[in-house]
């Protein structure tokens, strides 16, 4: 099945999404290119005009290097501005096909690159992993679950590949999309501050989480479950007295980047209930694209998980935007593309969702946002 329209209607009229946009707040762009993965992160300020920037895989460097020069021309990043963390999530050309250029690009100015360490045969790859080599300033880290680096007052965590999935690629071979980095980013998160001899535990009034996919599918998700597992409460007159009943949903998130594409292996019933997700991206292109995303099936188990009625056939399933599901791929009801994904999320744990309404071809213009709802 398709990528559903979006209603015109939903839709706010074009303006400067950086307008709506506060130093304290993390933006998050997923790039509409077709069938690929292109994302960009702009944790907060941690200085006037200064946000680190996270890039998740380059399926297209032309797009990614015009919305990285246009937040340079507005005055969000500097003009030597740094890339602080480069993900490129495992070896397909529709993730990697632009990393060797953007490397190239920003030569001496990426801090930290990760990739997941499976060796590949293609051309894109062998240009990326020579690219590494050849610029001495970048730290380059092979992660596996539960590696994570501070950005500010943004934690970033692999939660795949794990450690058993890693130690198959040379020695037994793994499906290639299970090799995949899959992230958890938190926001504002909670840590421990060192000040003289105090230490304190702070903790915000409100966290919100988002779950990069890449391009896992179930044997890494189930993996995934066994590392971080749901410590969810326990309410019994002891723990209550012991104040022992809070736990935690390691994968619980507000935001989901729909792995693979919505595949029909990137997703199952039981990941999608644990994410809980208010908002779900699904990058695909339009008509199907070239590999038939999004999958029928994985749109159901998306759908279901957020709002169930298969178990009662007189329900009537809301359309996906009610259900927080977009589509790069998706046109708008009127026949123009709905274009990429824009969101603005508050660290008082509110989001705003923006469309940029532009082809798969074309950069996004960040003062032509409409706003969605």
């Amino acid at each position: 099945m398709s990528a559903p329209d979006l209603p015109e209607a939903l839709l706010g009229a074009p303006g400067p999404i950086l307008a709506d946009a506060r130093p304290v707040d993390l933006l998050y762009f997923v790039l509409s290119v077709g069938d690929g993965d292109c994302q960009l992160l702009l944790a907060p300020e941690h200085a006037a005009g200064k946000r680190r920037v996270i890039v998740v895989d380059v399926a297209s460097s032309a797009k990614m290097f015009a919305l990285l020069d246009a937040l340079v021309a507005l005055g969000v990043l500097g003009g030597d501005a740094a890339l602080d963390l480069v993900v490129a999530t495992h070896p397909h050309d529709d993730h990697i096909g632009g990393m060797a250029t953007l490397l190239r690009k920003y030569a001496g100015r990426v801090t930290e690159f990760w990739d997941p360490g499976y060796w590949h045969t293609t051309g894109g790859y062998h240009s990326m992993m020579q690219a590494i080599e050849d610029d001495e300033a970048i730290r380059y880290v092979q992660p596996s679950s539960g590696t994570s680096v501070w950005l500010g007052n943004v934690r970033v965590t692999a939660l795949a590949p794990g450690i058993s999935l890693r130690s198959r690629f040379d020695s037994y071979g793994i499906e290639l999309n299970d090799s995949s980095i899959a992230m958890k980013l938190d926001f504002p998160a909670s840590r421990v501050v060192q000040r003289d001899k105090d230490r304190a535990y702070i903790k915000p009034e409100s966290e919100q989480s988002l779950v990069l996919g890449a391009d896992a599918q179930t044997l890494s998700w189930a993996q995934v479950m066994v590392d971080f597992p749901q410590l969810g409460p326990t309410q019994t007159a002891v723990t209550k007295a012991l104040q022992m009943a809070n736990g935690t949903a390691e994968l619980k998130a507000a935001v989901l980047k729909v792995p693979h594409h919505a595949s029909k292996h990137g997703v199952n019933l039981e990941l999608m209930e644990q994410i809980g997700p208010s908002v779900s991206v699904v990058s695909c292109g339009r008509q199907l694209g070239k590999y038939n995303f999004p999958h029928a099936v994985a749109q159901e188990i998306m759908r279901e998980a957020i709002e169930k009625v298969a178990s009662d056939p007189t329900l009537v399933r809301s359309p996906d935007e009610k259900l927080g599901i977009h589509y790069t791929g998706s046109n708008l009801d009127s026949g123009k593309p709905a274009g990429s994904v824009g969101l603005i999320l508050r660290p008082e744990g509110t989001r705003r969702l923006y469309r940029f309404c532009e082809p798969s071809d074309s950069p996004i213009d960040l003062g032509a946002a409409r706003r969605v709802g």
